[in-house]
This record gives C-alpha cells, sequence and structure tokens, in this order.
C-alpha cells in the first residue's frame, strides 16, 4: 500500500502535540512498507495484514473489562470518511482538529477525515485552546471532544472563542450532562452529538447543531448509509458499510447487523442511548445499572465526570462505589442529591473523589 503523504503531512505544521503527529506519521510509514498496524497506546506496531487487506487494529474494552480487538479495513475508515462528507453535502476538503487519544477511533478519524478529503489536521492538546491566542486556530475546522474536555473549555473564554470558530464539534464517547449542554448551548458553540464506537469506525447518528440548540436531547438521526433498529431484548443493532471484523466472540453479528450492547429508544428517527446491558452490578440481590447512577452523578453541580463501578464485599456480595472529579467535590452533598434521585440500592455506599478519572482506572476496578 502505498500512500503519498508528504504534502499532507506539511499541512500539519502548526500542530501542538507533536507526540500525536510523529504517531500518525508512523502509522503512514508502517501502512507504505505493506504491513497493516496495531494501534498500541504507546506507538503503532507493524501486524500481518488481516486476509491481505490493509487495515488498523484498535483495542477496545467499551465498558466491560475484556479487551477486544476490532480491525478497520482502509476501505472501512473511507467509507466513514464519506459518511460525514453526505452529512454535511460537502464536496469540498475537510479541516479538523485531532484532540482526543489519536490510538483511539475517536482521535484517528479526524486524521481520516482530512486525508481522504485532501483536507489538513492539526494535533493539539484540548487544553491549549485556553491558552493559544491564535484566533483562527479552529477556523472553519471539525474537532471531537468527549463531555469532561467540554467541561474544562467552558470555563474559558479564550477557549470558548476558538470553539465558536469550529465548523462543528463533535461530542460524545459519554453522557453529556444537561449543565454542560446548557453552558454550551449559553455559549452559542456548534455543537454536534453523536453516537458510534470503535466497531463503525466512528460515529453512526449525528443531533443536528441547530436541534441541540433548541434544546433537543439524544444522539440525533442515523447518517446516511446507516440502518438501525432494537432486537428484541431492546438492543440497538446497526448496519453500515464500515463496520469492521472482530476477534471470535468479541462482537454480536445477526446477518451482517451488528449488536450493540446499548440499550436504546426511537421516536420519530431520533434515537436515545438508555444505557448498556453489560454493566449492571448485583448488590444484595438487586441490579443496578451504572449508566443510570452516572448520569444522576453528572446532575450534580460542578461534577466534571465520574464512573460508576462495584467492590467485593462481605454483605453485599457486591457494593455499588463511585470515582467522582473534581476532588473537591461534596461528597455529602452527592449524597443526599441522589438520594432525593435514586432507589436506596442504587446510591453509592462509597464516593471516592479523585483528580482524575484515571486515577480509578489505576485501581481494582470493573464497569
Amino acid at each position: 500500500m502505498k500512500l503519498s503523504d508528504h504534502r499532507f503531512w506539511k499541512k500539519s505544521i502548526n500542530s501542538s502535540d507533536l507526540i500525536s503527529l510523529n504517531y500518525a506519521q508512523a502509522v503512514f510509514r508502517i501502512l507504505n512498507e505493506g504491513d497493516s498496524v496495531m494501534m498500541d497506546p504507546k506507538f503503532p506496531l507493524p501486524v500481518s495484514s488481516w486476509k491481505d487487506i490493509p487495515s488498523l487494529q484498535f483495542k477496545t474494552s467499551g465498558t466491560s473489562s475484556k479487551s477486544k480487538k476490532i480491525i478497520l479495513s482502509w476501505e472501512a475508515l473511507n467509507k466513514a470518511s464519506q459518511r460525514l462528507e453526505s452529512y454535511f453535502n460537502l464536496d469540498e476538503p475537510i479541516n479538523t482538529i485531532s484532540s482526543l487519544p489519536i490510538h483511539h477511533v475517536g482521535g484517528w478519524m479526524q486524521v481520516m477525515r482530512a486525508w481522504f478529503s485532501s483536507g489538513s489536521v492539526l494535533f493539539v492538546d484540548y487544553k491549549d485552546l485556553a491558552k493559544s491566542e491564535k484566533l483562527n486556530l479552529c477556523d472553519n475546522r471539525f474537532i471531537s471532544l468527549v463531555p469532561s474536555q467540554l467541561y474544562e473549555l467552558l470555563k474559558s473564554e479564550n477557549a470558548i472563542a476558538h470553539l465558536r470558530r469550529c465548523r462543528g464539534i463533535f461530542v460524545g464517547g459519554a453522557h453529556c450532562s444537561s449543565e454542560i449542554a446548557k453552558k454550551a448551548r449559553e455559549a452559542e458553540l456548534p455543537i454536534y452529538l453523536c453516537y458510534g464506537m470503535t466497531e463503525t469506525a466512528g460515529m453512526v447518528t449525528v443531533l443536528d447543531k441547530d436541534d441541540f440548540a433548541n434544546g433537543i436531547s439524544g444522539v440525533g438521526q442515523p447518517m446516511q448509509g446507516v440502518s438501525m433498529r432494537l432486537d428484541s431484548e431492546g438492543r440497538i443493532c446497526i448496519k453500515c458499510p464500515s463496520i469492521g471484523f472482530a476477534e471470535v466472540g468479541s462482537v454480536s453479528f445477526d446477518q451482517k447487523w451488528f449488536v450493540t450492547s446499548d440499550l436504546g429508544k426511537e421516536k420519530n428517527g431520533y434515537w436515545e442511548v438508555l444505557h448498556r446491558v453489560d454493566r449492571l452490578i448485583n448488590t444484595g440481590g438487586e441490579k443496578v445499572n451504572p449508566d443510570l447512577v452516572e448520569k444522576n452523578i453528572l446532575e450534580f453541580p460542578s461534577v466534571k465526570s465520574c464512573l460508576v463501578s462495584s467492590e467485593k464485599d462481605e454483605k453485599w456480595v457486591e457494593k455499588v462505589v463511585a470515582y467522582v472529579t473534581p476532588k473537591s467535590i461534596c461528597s455529602k452533598g452527592l449524597r443526599l442529591f441522589l438520594e432525593a434521585r435514586l432507589k436506596k440500592h442504587e446510591v453509592p455506599k462509597n464516593f471516592y473523589t479523585i483528580d482524575t478519572i484515571q486515577d480509578a482506572k489505576s485501581k481494582n476496578w470493573k464497569h
């Protein structure tokens, strides 16, 4: 596979995140040498091509503790990029900013959208948007953020000024709280809430910025070429040209439909993701849905992000616990807030206030 990428990378010269830029260039070098690529967190690794098809291999655990390898062919990545072009009815290059981890689909697709459309990509640490005085940094560019990043950027007038100049801000990867959504609307940001995953090479639904501005919630409507339905258990099933291959047993397929672990609902063409079926915690014989608890925690003022998990317990077998950022959150106030909104067994037995959610991942947790 030969990729003439010299001119492409010259357009990334103003990137501030040189580590991600070097990672992306290394991916292209491996592909040019005829291998496929394992998107390892530290650096890309050459691997044999699956069925001689140039591809990228991503590791993802979704919200389960089991790591899965998802193989996305170069053609699948192209189809996913074309999906975005169709959504915006574009016949011009797509210019992007990559601020998510480059070894994840969310970060990598910003490279692909620019590459396949002959556009450009800048690699930028999202925190730089609050520091940079280059007002044209985001001009006419698309950027993808997770809600916790948007939460931080909304604190900075400088970052808000940058984000207003974006062509579109894709927000996904987690529930966007009503507090974050309210502040983003007040800041008049061009927000597009979306839903997608590694297995689909990124977003498959989009909530239009005008719908978002008008107070509509959820993840919007399926993009062109995407079909969605619910199975008999209420799980979201997806059919689209960009669905990847997977290791045996790592994802579910039903006659070319990808069966997700997400329960959802649809009304008038608009979709909402309710929660995952593979995260339930059994505490004292009661089933607790961590997604529901997390959504309520995120409604507590000043909460940036959270993760609800479980710990072994002699009395309950499993007890519900919550990791919450920032560290300044009042655990007592949060408990009282949740007791008024949740059933008794759904309220976490312990709250751990931490600096970042990554701190939780260094512990023995599962979700």
